[in-house]
Formats: C-alpha cells, sequence, structure tokens
C-alpha cells in the first residue's frame, strides 16, 4: 500500500480551496482544468476525472493501475433529498446505489437487479448496493453518514424523483460515485467520499442553488483530513 493519498474529483473548482493549500497553484495547475489530468504533491495526488461515471470510472481506475495509494478521498459537491440535510452540509457517503441503468417500459423502471442482469450479491454489489463495509478512520467520524444515488442525469422531474425516492430512499444524489465505489471495492483500495450539498433535489433552477457556500464547506472538511493524514507538518489554510 503507498504512502500517498489520491484526490479525486470531477472539476478542479470544486476542490480549488484544497489545491491552494496543498501548493498546488504554479504551472503544474494549468492542466487541472483538463479531464484526466492528474497533478503530483509530495504527499498528495490530485486526480481530475471530469464529470460522470464513465470519466471517473476510466480516468480512476487508470492510475490505480500505476500506481499505490493509502487511500482515495473523492470531494464533490451533491443534491439533497431531505431537509436533514440542507445547503452547506457535508457528508461522507457509505452507500452508492446506479439508481437509473435499466429499462423503461409501461411507466415502469427496472434496474439492472430487477432485469436479473445483475445478482444482488455479485461482488462487488451487497443487496444491490455498492456499500462501504469497513469505513476507514479519516478523522471526520462526526460527518453524517449517507445513502446516495448516482445519475447520469440531473434529476428534476417530479415523477422521477418521486420513483428514485420512493425506491431507494437516497440521503442524496450526485453523479460519479458509484464509480468511485466500484472501481475501489473491485481493486480493494480504501476509499472515503465526502459531498458537500449544493442544492436540494427538485425542479432545475440554478439561483437557487449555493455552489460557493457548498465548495467553502466541502473544502474545510477535505483539508482536516489532508492535515491529519496527509501532511507530516500540519499548517493553518490561507485565510
Amino acid at each position: 500500500m503507498g504512502e500517498k493519498i489520491l484526490l479525486v474529483t470531477a472539476t478542479a473548482f470544486e476542490v480549488k480551496p484544497a489545491l491552494e493549500f496543498l501548493g498546488i497553484q504554479d504551472k503544474r495547475a494549468e492542466g487541472l482544468g483538463v479531464s484526466g489530468a492528474c497533478v503530483e504533491s509530495r504527499n498528495v495526488d490530485c486526480l481530475i476525472t471530469g464529470v460522470g461515471q464513465l470519466q471517473c470510472a476510466s480516468r480512476l481506475m487508470e492510475i490505480l493501475c500505476k500506481r499505490d495509494y493509502k487511500f482515495v478521498l473523492q470531494a464533490g459537491l451533491a443534491g439533497s433529498f431531505s431537509e436533514r440535510y440542507p445547503k452547506r452540509t457535508v457528508v461522507e457517503v457509505v452507500e452508492e446505489i446506479l439508481a437509473d441503468f435499466g429499462a423503461e417500459g409501461d411507466e415502469l423502471f427496472l434496474d439492472i437487479a430487477d432485469m436479473g442482469l445483475l445478482p444482488t450479491d455479485s461482488h462487488p454489489f451487497t443487496d444491490g448496493m455498492l456499500k462501504l463495509a469497513q469505513p476507514i478512520d479519516i478523522g471526520a467520524r462526526c460527518l453524517p453518514q449517507v445513502r446516495s444515488v448516482t445519475v447520469n442525469r440531473t434529476l428534476a422531474d417530479p415523477k422521477s424523483i418521486g420513483w428514485v425516492s420512493g425506491r431507494y430512499s437516497p440521503d442524496i444524489v450526485n453523479m460519479e460515485g458509484a464509480a468511485l465505489f466500484y472501481v475501489c471495492l473491485t481493486r480493494g483500495v480504501p476509499f472515503v467520499e465526502l459531498r458537500s450539498i449544493s442544492d436540494m433535489v427538485g425542479p432545475r433552477d440554478k439561483s437557487s442553488w449555493d455552489i460557493k457556500g457548498g465548495i467553502e464547506a466541502l473544502n474545510v472538511e477535505v483539508i482536516k483530513i489532508l492535515n491529519l493524514l496527509a501532511l507530516e507538518t500540519p499548517r493553518e489554510p490561507a485565510p
């Protein structure tokens, strides 16, 4: 097992404060706007996967086939299904579900488990879900532990929201988490998924989103983890 941490995110924008904290502000960071970029520092490497499951899975698998890491830390924004997790709340995801992978018909959606294409307990799935069986100690146990659904589109239609919510009882929704779970569980790599709430699931209204606040809250927790587990000499984040 390697000694470094791999910080994974869909876009550099979501972890910009953490990158600045790590000192990744020079020419090495110029490529971080490009999906698939990986920038190395002494204790932490940062992988920008691009948005979505395909990009996350392929780029994460590629780098894990080349290098060993102490653990993978994925950080990003998410939408919340519940008022228990309002905007700016940071959560740790311990269960991920593929919520829109299946078939439609007669106003009914069948996921791949319903269709018999995936045994519900076929590794790395458990009860049809991707579960964090043994959470690692990241010094963030005070964060709420939640169930997430991973989707390929923003959930905005009331029927879609109602079906997903009623079927899976999720707390949040994102677009890359299941890829992280699948790759890391398959390869036996310890991992953590942190998400910060930027919006409440509902009709798409970007004016109601709090992306800035979500990123600020997310990076406070990411920096705490990096300070505790990755840096030989902990330091204060820049004001």
